[in-house]
């Protein structure tokens, strides 16, 4: 009886108590809802501006130079002894970054243009990638990768283990799904599947703000990598090492035992020899050593025939000595080159 009394004599001091912790509440929360369109405001406008400085922040662009003109007629490649391509009947630019001199002894100053052409490319290959070129730079977090491709839910996809650094070094495992983007000329990795340290799954969590791998890794400083929520996009330059490629990719598949990654554009009208194995750079200025060409016209071949010649821009000159070079006039070059 006691209660109801005291309140009949104090409804108003309750009443006026009532509304004003209604009132303290509204605005805590009209606070938070400000505060949370606030961060999430802020966050657009960076996410904005680090697509914009990714897509205008191409470290190789190149001069108005037309360049060497290069094909590759059944060639191994070689950026290194875990980066390669094998290429049937494949041409390519190769254009200086300053000036118009293509220096074939400095891979840091030109590009390999790559128009209309699919590349094939293996899982270990692709490891050595990412390894070399994509996430080795001063400060990554990931390292020590290993690929393979597997399927999952009738699906092929790219499955990566190594370490990722969270306080500390620690394992982890994920299955990515390839794809291309146009709009940014990347090569897509969205992440499927994660585990860490073995055991644990963790696609869920990757899936909350904190977590989220863009929150998770540093970016290197080329602008090659981005990372947008939990995808991982890579430009054609940053996958591999000197000399860089770039291009303009159209698509991207991955079978049970290579990815394919198909470049658009217009045909590069690079010169044919007869011949089988042969790497043949023709046109443009062009610098070996202490040799320079103003209209070059560069034929390698390989000396045996029976198979891939193996080719590489990083050890052409140690091979010198043991090739055989053949100058007929003050305008060409001929030279018979072994496998590297």
């Amino acid at each position: 009886m006691r209660l109801p009394a005291w309140f009949h004599r104090h409804r108003a001091l309750v009443a006026r108590t009532g509304i004003g912790f209604l009132l303290l509440v509204v605005l805590a929360e009209g606070f938070l809802l400000y505060q949370e369109r606030a961060i999430n405001r802020a966050a657009s406008a960076q996410s904005s501006k680090l697509l914009t400085a990714f897509l205008a922040g191409d470290t190789v662009r190149a001069t108005g130079s037309s360049g060497v003109l290069i094909r590759l007629q059944n060639v191994r490649f070689k950026w290194s002894d875990r980066v390669y391509i094998d290429a049937g009947d494949m041409a390519v630019r190769a254009v200086p970054l300053q000036g118009n001199t293509v220096d074939f002894d400095d891979l840091d100053s030109f590009l390999l243009n790559v128009q209309q052409s699919v590349v094939r490319i293996r899982p270990d290959v692709l490891e050595g990638m990412f390894n070399e070129s994509v996430f080795n730079y001063p400060e990554s977090k990931i390292r020590k990768l290993k690929v393979e491709v597997r399927e999952r839910d009738g699906v092929n996809v790219v499955h990566l283990t190594g370490n990722i650094n969270v306080v500390t070094w620690i394992p982890f495992s994920m299955d990515t799904q390839l794809s291309v983007d146009r709009s940014t000329n990347t090569l897509v990795m969205d992440v499927a599947h994660l585990k860490i340290l073995g055991f644990l799954h963790a696609t869920g969590l990757i899936k909350w703000k904190p977590l989220h791998l863009d929150r998770l890794m540093t970016l290197p400083p080329n602008k090659s990598l981005m990372v947008e929520g939990n995808r991982m996009m890579v430009k054609p330059f940053g996958l591999f090492p000197p000399p860089r490629v770039n291009g303009t990719m159209a698509s991207v598949d991955v079978d049970s035992e290579m990815i394919s990654l198909k470049f658009a554009g217009d045909p590069v009208p690079a010169p044919v020899s007869p011949g089988k194995n042969y790497v043949y750079l023709r046109g443009g200025t062009s610098q070996f050593g202490h040799f320079r060409m103003v209209d070059t016209d560069v034929l390698i071949r390989d000396r045996d025939q029976g198979d891939r010649f193996v080719f590489s821009l990083n050890r052409y000159a140690e091979l010198i000595p043991r090739s055989t070079i053949d100058i007929h006039d003050t305008k060409s070059v001929r030279v018979t080159m072994p496998d590297i």
